[in-house]
């Protein structure tokens, strides 16, 4: 679904905001929690941030560590792109915590440099080396940030930022997802409706439907959707980033899923929609 437009110097702020929130929380850790393991499989609270550096180095058309790594070592691996991503971790396995962080504070001056000297409307290298929009690299980067540092909340026991700009921008995306996941990803037939109401500290209630061509669209919420789903933001955020097994019984405890049986059913595996 679309965004309400923003200006590019509102994203530009919103997406430092999500880069210096792992700052400040990666600088408040012990040496236990840095190394704690998180909801990415294989990877620390450390092996985050030094992710977080090393893709925003890409983007920015940075150096990147020489390294090599081996697949086979790492079985969270599954494909190129999970390689390639590795080897920017592995580099600094073993680093300082606070040698990475202070890498992870001078990306961030840098982009933020070559962001606000960008033309108006110009094209920017999206993560994968593909020319996209300023808007739509800063919503992908805010999104990854900002999910990544609730993974090392996750690990930490440290919960908090569900009403920031980085978590708005982040739901955001979650809701543009919904389309594509209803009618691409579950062939829900011609017609047919998806209600998904989010409750919490941040809100949300929206209903897309399968239009005649296969292409979902957002509708006026119906009453009586196909398939309707409650659940909390947080519940919703772990849905949508594939970091919660969909057949746990606290969480099918605490979300309303009715409607079609058969649709109802392949909802919630449906909606991980991050790597």
């Amino acid at each position: 679904m679309p965004a309400d437009p923003v200006p590019a110097a509102a994203l530009i702020a919103t997406w430092q905001e999500a880069l210096e929130a792992v700052v400040d929380l990666g600088s408040s850790l012990d040496a236990a929690q840095w190394a704690a393991p998180t909801p990415c499989p294989g990877w620390s609270v450390g092996d985050i941030v030094a992710h977080l550096v090393d893709i925003e180095q890409a983007v920015g058309g940075l150096p990147r560590p020489d390294h090599a790594i081996d697949p086979e070592a790492f079985p969270h691996i599954r494909n190129d792109v999970g390689r390639v991503t590795e080897i920017g971790v592995d580099a600094r396995r073993g680093a300082a915590p606070e040698d990475v962080l202070q890498e992870l504070r001078e990306v961030i001056a840098i982009r933020r440099a070559q962001l606000d000297a960008l033309p108006e409307g110009e094209q920017v290298l999206g993560p994968f080396g593909n020319p996209t929009t300023l808007d739509r690299l800063l919503r992908i980067r805010t999104f990854d940030t900002w999910t990544h540092e609730q993974d090392i909340r996750t690990a930490t026991g440290i919960d908090g930022d569900w009403d920031t700009g980085p978590a708005r921008i982040s739901l955001e995306q979650m809701l543009r997802g919904l389309p594509v996941i209803w009618t691409r990803t579950m062939s829900a037939p011609e017609g047919a409706t998806l209600r998904v109401e989010v409750t919490g500290a941040l809100e949300a209630d929206v209903t897309v439907a399968a239009g005649p061509d296969g292409k979902g669209v957002v509708v006026t919420t119906a009453d009586e959707p196909t398939v309707r789903l409650r659940c909390t933001w947080p519940d919703f955020m772990r849905l949508c980033c594939g970091r919660i097994d969909v057949e746990d019984p606290g969480l099918r405890g605490r979300v309303t899923l009715d409607g079609d049986a058969a649709l109802a059913g392949a909802l919630l595996p449906a909606l991980a929609m991050t790597p």
